[in-house]
């Protein structure tokens, strides 16, 4: 893949994606926003990006730019350089619509994704919309692209990103109980690791059965798997889950 690729907003998202890229294609040319400086220089040290002097170079010395600044920030840093036709802005900035982005991108192309922070290890589930055949070349780099139909899909599905988040809440909670009960530190957090990939490699392998049909094979009446999930849901344990996915999008749907 012979794109040069340019990161404006190099924060944590930034630091993800290129140890991803950089993985998935040695050879590629990184060009790194110099406003976060200590990360920006991090982050050439450790893989070999270089860093523009300002966020213009970044636009001229590369062919795709990934926007991750905050999306209060995304408007004003498009708008203060200067794209060119045949260019491909991904913009990263999770509740700034097309509606403001192409103006300001113009006459560049531009698509929304988003990525998680498993774009490091090349794992990550990437939203993507419009589908573009470039941006989903790139972003297959860092994981499973999943092409959107609709901006309103694109906004439903990016409630998932926070999910993400709230996964290492429950993993953390039931490693650390799980050690307090004498297993070692190291262990118990690899067991619980290793119990949700197992759980979500299974779901994968039968895309044509439902997950909650998985869940009943292993719930048997009188089981240990039903009496815990008896207690989660009768104490609103999945409810929660329900309302905090409704707050996050009504949230970004503001």
């Amino acid at each position: 893949m012979s794109e040069r690729v340019g990161i404006i907003g190099t924060g944590h998202l930034a630091g993800y994606l290129v140890e991803g890229l950089r993985r998935a294609i040695p050879e590629m040319e990184i060009v790194l926003s110099p406003r976060n400086a200590a990360k920006a220089a991090e982050l050439a040290s450790r893989f070999g990006a270089r860093v523009a002097r300002r966020n213009q170079e970044v636009a001229d010395r590369t062919d795709v730019v990934l926007l991750t600044t905050r999306p209060a920030q995304a408007i004003a840093a498009l708008s203060e350089i200067t794209l060119r036709a045949g260019q491909l802005i991904i913009s990263a900035a999770a509740t700034v619509e097309l509606c403001e982005l192409e103006p300001a991108a113009a006459p560049a192309a531009v698509v929304r994704a988003l990525p998680l922070s498993c774009a490091a290890i090349n794992a990550s589930p990437t939203l993507l919309y419009p589908d573009h055949e470039r941006a989903r070349t790139l972003l297959e780099q860092i994981g499973h692209v999943h092409n959107l139909e609709s901006e309103e899909a694109f906004v439903r599905a990016s409630v998932i990103t926070a999910f993400y988040g709230w996964v290492y809440a429950l993993l953390d909670e039931t490693a650390r109980w799980t050690e307090e009960g004498g297993v070692p530190r190291e262990a118990a957090r690899s067991i619980v690791l290793e119990t949700v990939r197992g759980a979500a490699s299974l779901g994968l392998a039968r895309p044509d059965e439902e997950l909650s049909d998985l869940l009943e094979a292993l719930a048997t009446p009188g089981g240990i798997t039903r009496q815990g999930l008896a207690i989660v849901r009768d104490r609103g344990g999945l409810s929660a889950w329900i309302d905090a996915l409704d707050a996050v999008y009504k949230r970004i749907r503001l």
